[in-house]
C-alpha cells in the first residue's frame, strides 16, 4: 500500500485592509492628539518669554536701551561676566545650600506628618488636614508678612515668648534679620512651613494606599518600626518621592517672594539667592541683559538637574525591573 503525504495546508496571509490600517495609525497618533493642546499652550505661555529672555541675554540692553530701543548684539558677553563674577559663585552656593536644607526638612517633617495622618483619630486626622490645607491655601506674601510680624524685634510674638521662658535670656529687643544666618535660617523655615502641606498630603496619600498584608506580614517577621520603613514603606513611595524631591528643588530654588518680602537679600547680600540675584541686576542695577543670563543660567542648570535625576530614576527602575 503506498501512502500518500500530503502538504501541510497553510492559510493565506490576508493582507491588512485600509480599515484596519486607519486604525492602527489613528490608535499610534491618538496620545499626540491628546497632549498636542497642552503643548501648545505651554508652548504660547513659556515659549515666547523663553525665546525673548534668551534673546536679551544675548544683547547690550541697559537703561539707554528703552528709551532708544536700540541693544547691540554682544553675544555670550553677558554669560562670561556673569560667570566670572565671584558674586554669583557665593550665591550659587547659597542657593544650593537653602535648596538642600529646605529639600530635606520638607521630605523629613513631610513623612512624619504624613505617618502621623495614618494613626491618628478621624477626627484628628480631619483637623491636622484643615489646617495644612489653610497653612496651604495662604498666599505667600501674607505668610511672609505674618512670618516677618511674629519675628519683629520690638513687638514680635516669638522674642516675647522666648523672654518669658527665661532660658535663653533677653530677646525683647532681637533682632533676627541683622545677622546673614538668622536671616537665612528664618527663609529656609518659612519655605519649609509654606511647601509642607504639599508634602505631607501627597505622602499621606500614597502611603495610605500601601496594602495592610505588607505591613502584618513584617510584624510577623518580627521587624520593628525603622526596619518597616526601610525596607517596606520607603521602596513602595520610591516614585513619589523621587517627584517630590525633584519638585521641592525647583520651587526651593525659584523661591523669590519669601526673600525678597523679609530680607531683599541682605543684610549684605546674605541671604541672596539666585533669583532675587537675577532680579537686583536687573531692576536694581539696571543690567537687565545680566538679569537675563542669571536667568537663563538658572534654567540650565535646573534643566540639566532634572534630566540627569530622571536619568538616574529610569535606570534604577530597569535595574529593578
Amino acid at each position: 500500500m503506498t501512502s500518500l503525504t500530503r502538504a501541510p495546508q497553510t492559510s493565506p496571509v490576508t493582507p491588512p485592509t485600509g480599515r484596519a490600517v486607519h486604525g492602527h495609525r489613528r490608535a499610534r497618533l491618538t496620545p499626540y492628539g491628546l497632549i498636542g493642546p497642552a503643548v501648545i499652550a505651554f508652548a504660547a505661555v513659556l515659549g515666547y518669554p523663553m525665546v525673548r529672555l534668551i534673546w536679551l541675554s544675548l544683547q547690550a540692553f541697559g537703561p539707554r536701551s528703552l528709551f532708544t530701543g536700540e541693544a547691540p548684539f554682544v553675544g555670550f558677553d553677558n554669560f562670561a561676566r556673569v560667570l566670572g563674577d565671584s558674586d554669583f559663585w557665593f550665591t550659587l552656593l547659597r542657593t544650593l545650600i537653602v535648596s538642600v536644607a529646605c529639600v530635606a526638612g520638607l521630605m523629613v517633617i513631610g513623612f512624619l506628618l504624613a505617618s502621623l495622618l495614618l494613626q491618628v483619630s478621624s477626627w484628628a486626622r480631619a483637623m491636622l488636614s484643615v489646617c495644612l490645607v489653610l497653612v496651604w491655601a495662604m498666599p505667600m506674601v501674607s505668610a511672609t508678612m505674618i512670618w516677618r510680624w511674629l519675628f519683629e524685634p520690638q513687638y514680635g510674638v516669638l522674642n516675647w515668648v522666648i523672654t518669658q521662658l527665661q532660658v535663653f535670656g533677653d530677646f525683647s529687643a532681637h533682632d533676627w534679620f541683622s545677622s546673614p544666618s538668622q536671616a537665612l535660617f528664618l527663609i529656609i523655615a518659612l519655605i519649609v512651613w509654606k511647601g509642607l502641606p504639599f508634602v505631607a498630603l501627597t505622602l499621606y496619600a500614597a502611603m495610605g494606599q500601601i496594602p495592610g498584608d505588607l505591613y502584618e506580614a513584617a510584624g510577623l517577621d518580627g521587624a520593628g518600626r525603622w526596619s518597616v520603613a526601610r525596607h517596606v514603606t520607603m521602596p513602595i513611595l520610591g516614585p513619589v518621592l523621587a517627584v517630590l524631591v525633584l519638585l521641592e528643588v525647583i520651587w526651593s530654588v525659584n523661591s523669590f517672594t519669601p526673600i525678597w518680602v523679609l530680607t531683599q537679600g541682605g543684610p549684605d547680600g546674605g541671604t541672596t539667592t539666585l533669583g532675587v540675584y537675577s532680579y537686583l541686576e536687573a531692576f536694581t542695577r539696571n543690567d537687565y541683559s545680566g538679569g537675563a543670563a542669571i536667568a537663563i543660567i538658572t534654567v540650565v542648570l535646573l534643566a540639566v538637574l532634572s534630566l540627569l535625576y530622571v536619568r538616574r530614576l529610569f535606570a534604577q527602575d530597569e535595574a529593578i525591573g
